[in-house]
């Protein structure tokens, strides 16, 4: 059984093989009042099909429930013989669909993939997405269950608008929607993204679905503790909630839904710039040469540092990249981390995503508050990049024994292909400096 659940898996390949090769059909648009669909390689009774189902969950989405949605959804299909099956979204205002052939688009019981309800799916993800825009705090089963309950109700009520005519291989969608989430829930073994699915599902019940757009706002505009975040999202929860009994949901909940990142033991402590001596360190591990670049989805480019004996404060991070994506850069902060040599957060600096240029890549300093580092440490840069807008980090093409990848609380793995090209700057107060000496 195929779904499309996050934007980083994958749908899998249909169980016939329906393989006809790609159309040599040249790419074409469809325009609907709230979609902009373009599309190669199927026909227009399919990319139409596509774009009157988003248009169709999003006016629900937008008009039934209230949920800021974007004015208009872009989707880009292509279908070419050698491709992955995919469906993702940028978290904004953008899907990617990706298919073999257009046989890929045939009803379930034909090819597995369930294409209606991915892309209720996805309508799902940007009515969560759009107003949390930092959501590092839910885990795969919070953000992938809200998707599923949210993608599933969809389902059904795109259908009481349109019938099983919508989708050009007609049939009765409905056993996609609420009934198969049900049926999914039934089973001893049932998914964590199914359970998920059932605990929103639980919560827009008690407190009203009206309510979850401002839930949503709510936490979205919230300051989160990573590594306890269920104090303020219980507040937010309590503030649009009122009175409603949720101390028995959120027993459950708080496990799955949510991430808890350890912080690190090493206390975060910051000093003036004019206590410094001014003439920093400079580390680095790269030769400066690029070899490649890379954009991660759920993850971040971290590197490895110690310092000498003493007392150091980081000062500076520099980066070599390029954003990509739309010219305007978007209105959001990337974030870079200093952490202890475990991944663990001391101290978080959010950085507005114009620092960086689209388009040729170059050296981008970000100054920070001078912060002090254990004598091992790491920097790691997130981000939450998608399909149509993120950073393109570089690497050199030397053995990178001192790169990982991971986001701070989480696992770090080793990144074989080079030296992330990421530099920190470390400076001593003048204190510490024995050729100026102690300071009055």
């Amino acid at each position: 059984m195929a779904l499309i659940l996050h934007p980083r898996i994958e749908f899998a390949l249909c169980l016939t093989a329906l393989l006809s090769g790609g159309s040599s059909i040249e790419a074409s648009e469809i325009e609907l009042p709230h979609v902009l669909a373009t599309y190669s390689g199927i026909d227009e009774l399919h990319a139409r099909g596509v774009a009157r189902t988003v248009e169709i969950a999003r006016a629900i989405c937008s008009e039934k429930y209230g949920f800021e949605m974007p004015d208009t959804i872009r989707i880009n299909i292509t279908a070419r013989s050698g491709q992955t099956i995919r469906l993702f979204n940028d978290g904004v205002d953008t899907f990617s669909l990706s298919l073999r052939s257009e046989a890929d688009l045939c009803k379930p019981a034909t090819s597995a993939v369930f294409h209606l309800y991915g892309l209720c799916h996805e309508v799902g993800h940007l009515a969560m997405y759009r107003p949390i825009k930092d959501h590092a705090w839910l885990s795969t089963a919070g953000a992938e269950g809200w998707a599923h309950y949210l993608g599933s109700v969809l389902v059904d009520e795109v259908y009481a608008k349109e019938g099983p005519k919508l989708w050009p291989d007609t049939y009765d969608y409905r056993a996609d929607g609420v009934r198969r989430l049900d049926e999914q829930l039934a089973k001893p073994n049932a998914s964590d993204v199914a359970l998920g699915a059932r605990l929103w599902r639980e919560l827009a019940k008690t407190i009203g679905p009206e309510k979850m757009p401002l839930l949503f706002a709510a936490w979205g505009r919230a300051t989160v503790d990573p590594a306890d975040p269920d104090a303020s999202l219980k507040e937010e929860l309590r503030k649009v909630a009122g009175d409603a009994q949720l101390a028995s949901w959120w027993e459950e909940a708080g496990s799955l839904l949510f991430v808890r990142r350890a912080a690190s033991s090493f206390a975060k402590r910051q000093i003036e710039s004019d206590k410094l001596t001014g003439s920093p360190l400079v580390l680095a591990h790269d030769d400066g040469k690029q070899a490649g670049k890379s954009s991660i989805a759920g993850g971040g480019h971290a590197v490895r540092f110690s310092v000498p004996d003493g007392s150091w404060y980081l000062t500076a991070v520099e980066i070599y990249g390029s954003r990509y994506g739309s010219p305007a850069a978007p209105n959001e902060d990337f974030h870079v981390w200093l952490c202890d040599d475990q991944l663990r957060a001391i101290a978080d600096f959010p950085m507005p995503y114009v620092k960086f240029e689209r388009g040729n890549p170059k050296w981008v300093k970000l100054r920070l508050d001078p912060t002090n580092v254990p004598s091992k440490f790491i920097v790691c840069v997130g981000f939450n990049p998608a399909a149509t807008k993120g950073v393109f980090v570089h690497y050199d093409g030397k053995d990178g024994v001192n790169s990982l990848t991971g986001l701070p609380g989480s696992e770090p793995r080793a990144f074989t292909r080079g030296n992330w090209m990421i530099r920190t700057s470390v400076d001593q107060t003048k204190d510490a400096d024995a050729l100026l000496g102690p300071q009055e």
